[in-house]
């Protein structure tokens, strides 16, 4: 029973109940099918489900794909596809048919124990996409997009719809065994990498993902892979900046092996701009034909609201072809001053896209700044700007008002005014006790509302209760006016 419990929490369907289930026998996906949602007919949904058993037909032989199911219907098709044991029936005298396929779900976690189940009410397709997300360990875009490419409504679903459904979460339930089915370099720094299924959130992880996927050449990932929005199992992958046109091999898990031609498209941005004394960023729109990662991959389409989109298979969006920023993690540019030598100026961590923009953030190295009057241009191996050139100013710091103590281990700081973008992002903040003791604190990442952000103290330590610390930015990126912090 322990098995089965593990893999119910896996799988795949689900609708006010709290759990889910996995239909067995399933066939390995072409590249095509596993890139975005496929319609199968009613028709071939409902033969595969009563090949699997899952479904009878009535007393006149037919599977009748128009009828609408019910809470308790839909319990035993689930229970039925999953393959959970069916106990004897109830010896209580008004046993209802359902009552064996209800103690299943519940003994295999389909249902939780205290579900407010209503085995006569009309099953509900509003709510399924919610539920099909979290059994699937998706976002509810994608689950959605799924209903909506299978033309299936927000009324009450029929047999068919549910055949169809069931079919398609099939496909998408992640496993341990997924196996590549193709890979493609969009651009220098990304690569499109199509499974048969989707991986295991565990073998996504980045330290697992970089011992999982070996290049030739030296390539190495960046970052973990992210599944697309929308497709079964297709993910971006970024990875160190490719050389135009040079093959590589990348061997999965050291049981596939693919050839992959190096990306030749460099990343096509438009503007260049100051931010602050020692940041500069770079930007484009999505008008101009470029899209940051986070806007079509599954991990963020719930926190993108309307700018989250799900991308046609060739990467086209109404049309218009986008090109993909993958993630920026360890990337670099190269600032030149006139009549001065290069600079090496790296990212800085999740600035890569805010408010639908892209517009990742470079930082001059530690204790340097830019210039005012020094005209400097950028460039880099990776991307290539319209406009690249800025001639730089002298900004005024940010400016600190005030410090609240949050649990001991995490504090706030408010800013005289909201900044309007993520300047907090790599800061750091000290706090120096009445007592000579010495504390820093450094910016959690996106954790910026409005003017106010949350520093977390570094290296274990703890603000002691009853004291006093006083509060001064480290190095020169914000001003700090007798800024005290009283610990109760």
């Amino acid at each position: 029973m322990k098995k089965r419990n593990q893999q119910a929490a896996m799988i795949a369907i689900a609708m006010m109940i709290g759990g889910g289930a996995l239909l067995p026998f399933q066939a390995p996906l072409s590249a095509a099918s596993a890139s975005n949602a496929t319609s199968v007919s009613v028709e071939q949904a409902m033969a595969k489900l009563a090949e699997q058993g899952v479904l009878q037909g009535g007393g006149d032989g037919k599977l009748h794909a128009e009828r609408h199911l019910t809470n308790a219907e839909f319990i035993k098709m689930a229970v039925l596809a999953l393959g959970l044991n069916v106990e004897v029936a109830s010896e209580l005298p008004n046993a209802k048919w359902y009552d064996v396929y209800v103690s299943a779900a519940l003994a295999g976690g389909l249902l939780a124990q205290d579900a407010q189940f209503q085995p006569n009410k009309p099953l509900a397709a509003a709510d399924i996409a919610p539920m099909i997300a979290k059994a699937l360990q998706r976002d509810v875009k994608s689950a959605q997009y799924w209903m909506d490419a299978l033309r299936i409504g927000q009324t009450n679903m029929t047999r068919g719809e549910a055949a169809q459904l069931l079919l398609q979460a099939q496909q998408a339930v992640r496993s341990e065994l997924a196996s590549i089915v193709s890979v493609k370099a969009l651009n220098k720094i990304t690569l499109e990498v199509v499974f048969d299924q989707p991986m295991t959130l565990a073998d996504e992880a980045t330290a697992a993902a970089q011992a999982n996927f070996i290049f030739s050449n030296g390539l190495k990932l960046v970052n973990q892979p992210r599944l697309k929005t929308g497709s079964v199992a297709t993910y971006i992958v970024p990875v160190q900046t490719m050389k135009p046109g040079e093959s590589f091999s990348l061997t999965y898990k050291g049981k596939q092996t693919f050839n992959v031609t190096g990306g030749e498209e460099t990343i096509k941005l438009k503007d260049v701009r100051q931010v602050t004394n020692d940041t500069f960023e770079v930007s484009s729109l999505r008008e101009d034909g470029v899209i940051d990662y986070g806007y079509v991959i599954s991990a963020y389409a719930g926190g993108r609201g309307a700018n989250a989109i799900v991308l046609e298979a060739d990467n086209t969006f109404q049309g218009k072809p986008l090109q993909i920023i993958s993630s920026l993690a360890t990337r670099q540019a190269v600032l030149t001053p006139e009549n001065g030598a290069p600079i090496t100026v790296n990212y800085v961590g999740f600035t890569q896209s805010t408010d639908g923009k892209q517009e990742p953030k470079f930082r001059l190295p530690a204790g340097t700044s830019l210039q005012p009057g020094v005209t400097y241009t950028v460039t880099s191996d990776w991307f290539e700007l319209a406009n690249k050139t800025f001639t730089a100013q002298q900004i005024a710091p940010l400016a600190i008002a005030s410090a609240a103590n949050i649990d001991g281990a995490s504090i706030s700081v408010s800013l005289t005014a909201d900044p309007g973008d993520e300047l907090f992002a790599y800061r750091s903040v000290q706090l120096k006790g009445k007592d000579g003791s010495v504390l820093t604190a450094q910016y959690r990442v996106q954790t910026r509302k409005g003017e106010i952000g949350i520093f977390d103290i570094q290296n274990g330590g703890k603000l002691a209760a009853g004291m006093t610390y006083d509060v001064t930015p480290v190095g020169t990126w914000a001003t700090a006016n007798a800024i005290v912090l009283d610990v109760k």
